[in-house]
């Protein structure tokens, strides 16, 4: 399905042009899925359990990779550096999250859930899950196998994508 159409803009005087088509245009898809997941996502955690969607983020990557610096966070889930700071600083100072020196760089502190992190990880990993359930639930298991292959190549082309300079004057669009 090609990502653009051709339409004729009255208000430009009538000239034709390609604009996008958005049911065929994939980023503006992967872009109302994921805004729309996220808000709803950090509006519940903040209801049920005081953090945002960040602090999740940051929540579960230290449950899978425990004793990490937050560059590490920021180069595993995209985040800003600066959203990843505020939100250990407030994990920090919640008590759910422990900050420890580098024994080979003193420079760099090494994050840990504590005790009370853990205990919210559990509570934030079940929404999670049971809200990913719910979207795919209309998914046979061979089709999340297959959603979940697509997504895995789009993510491989990540790195790509972020040097991506068009051809030409190297202005671009």
């Amino acid at each position: 399905m090609p990502s653009t159409k051709r339409n004729r803009i009255a208000q430009a005087g009538g000239v034709e042009r390609d604009v996008l088509d958005l049911a065929g245009y994939v980023p503006y898809f992967l872009t109302a899925i994921s805004n729309t997941w996220s808000r709803s996502s950090s509006r519940l955690y903040l209801e049920r359990f005081g953090v945002g969607v960040t602090e999740w983020r940051v929540i579960s990557q230290l449950a899978i990779e425990p004793g990490i610096a937050a560059q590490r966070i920021c180069e595993v889930i995209g985040l800003d550096k600066g959203a990843v700071s505020r939100s250990v600083a407030a994990l920090v100072s919640a008590g759910h999250v422990a900050e420890g020196s580098d024994g080979r760089d003193a420079r760099r502190q090494l994050l840990e859930l504590t005790p009370s992190g853990y205990k919210l990880h559990d509570r934030l990993i079940a929404l999670a899950t049971a809200r990913e359930q719910m979207m795919l639930e209309d998914f046979t298991p061979e089709e999340r196998a297959q959603f979940t292959g697509f997504l895995r190549k789009l993510h491989a082309r990540l790195p790509e994508l972020r040097d991506y300079r068009p051809p030409g004057d190297g202005k671009g669009t």
